[in-house]
């Protein structure tokens, strides 16, 4: 008889039982075909007496490999969300009248690009790992993730091109929506940031004869900066004003509504002396205009003309429509996937990869 370790039975323990080595014991459950009939007859005889239930870790140990996909992302969640609801006491019903407060905005970029990865692992049966961390270092840890994986995902503006660098050195890498620094051997996937604004600026001064205009949104980071060169290079083709710097600079929807509800109250002739259209470097911050443009009694597209960028589903049911630029947020995450499996099978880094937008065209602009 075949002495095994007490307690749960490892991997270690079907290797002996059953006379082989511990990585085709892994095989066995991963790539059975690759192993000889009587073998896998051991293997499975081993497995059954013992009772042994294979799992990612005892895999890695196997093989050096976990089968795992790790994903690290940025927080988009708005700062209200944050905190826990604050319910009523059991047994009543409460009733509120609740007005002008903007719906939760969900799904986001971020969102959709984690159930593009989860889709693909899934066909793919990946086991995958999600972490994330906000700028209050809430969250976890970059390492924490690469550590169980066999590769990660990361989303852009979530660590520094230093530690990249330290992590490509060990592990496949491939970058969302954020080009690959120097020295650092790691895929991306992004889509194209510029021809997007460039293309939704060109529509607004050529089919809706815009002639001025204000820029809202971040232009920090590569995404945000090409957005901001799309569309400075649409109005220099046209002779027209390039605003020096954005109405406002913010991202999230929440501190787009401060920070333009301060300008129109530092400013009040604002009101006054609007654009012919707001171009805003996200659907977020877009959002955040048209809320506090409507609580100043601002009729949009009549008086201003407002657009955005990513395609969620939030700006398909504001008031009005949104237009903007939509990305592949689902297929940046597939794709990405793709990449990571790539680089394992290879040992090779694949690339980059730039996925197309389009433009999509609603009422906020102008269109029917």
């Amino acid at each position: 008889m075949v002495a095994v370790s007490s307690g749960k039975p490892s991997v270690y323990d079907v290797a002996t039982a059953a006379g082989v080595s511990t990585a085709s014991v892994s095989r066995y459950f991963r790539s059975p075909g690759k192993l000889s009939a009587a073998t896998r007859t051991r293997i499975g005889q081993a497995v059954d007496r013992l009772g042994y239930l294979p799992s990612g870790a005892a895999r890695g140990l196997a093989e050096r490999r976990t089968g795992m996909v790790g994903l690290y992302s940025f927080s988009q969640h708005e700062p209200d969300e944050l905190e826990r609801s604050v319910h009523g006491q059991p047994g009543t019903v409460e009733r509120i009248t609740e007005s002008g407060r903007p719906p939760c905005l969900f799904p986001l970029f971020s969102d959709e690009v984690l159930r593009g990865v989860e889709l693909e692992c899934t066909l793919r049966r990946l086991p995958l790992v999600v972490g994330w961390q906000d700028t209050e270092d809430r969250g976890v840890d970059l390492d924490d993730i690469a550590g169980r994986g066999d590769g990660v995902i990361v989303l852009p503006s979530t660590v520094s091109d230093d530690h990249l660098r330290r992590l490509s050195r060990h592990k496949p890498v491939v970058l969302v929506s954020q080009p690959v620094p120097d020295g650092i051997a790691a895929s991306s996937v992004s889509v194209d940031n510029q021809g997007g604004v460039r293309e939704v600026t060109t529509h607004l001064a050529d089919d809706h004869g815009a002639r001025s205009f204000w820029y809202a949104g971040s232009t920090q980071g590569a995404e945000f900066e090409a957005r901001f060169r799309g569309f400075e290079g649409a109005l220099r083709e046209r002779g027209l004003p390039v605003p020096a710097e954005p109405f406002v600079g913010t991202g999230s929807r929440s501190l787009t509504i401060e920070a333009v509800r301060a300008a129109f109250a530092r400013t009040p002739a604002l009101a006054t002396s609007l654009p012919d259209a707001i171009v805003c470097s996200s659907d977020q911050t877009a959002l955040g205009v048209l809320f506090v443009l409507a609580e100043l009694g601002i009729q949009v597209p009549t008086q201003v003309a407002v657009t955005g960028f990513d395609g969620i589903d939030a700006g398909h049911v504001s008031e009005p429509p949104l237009t903007t630029v939509r990305q592949p947020m689902d297929e940046l995450g597939r794709e990405a996937v793709s990449l990571l499996q790539q680089h394992l099978a290879d040992d090779a880094v694949p690339g980059s990869v730039v996925l197309p937008v389009t433009l999509v065209l609603r009422r906020s602009c102008g269109c029917p």
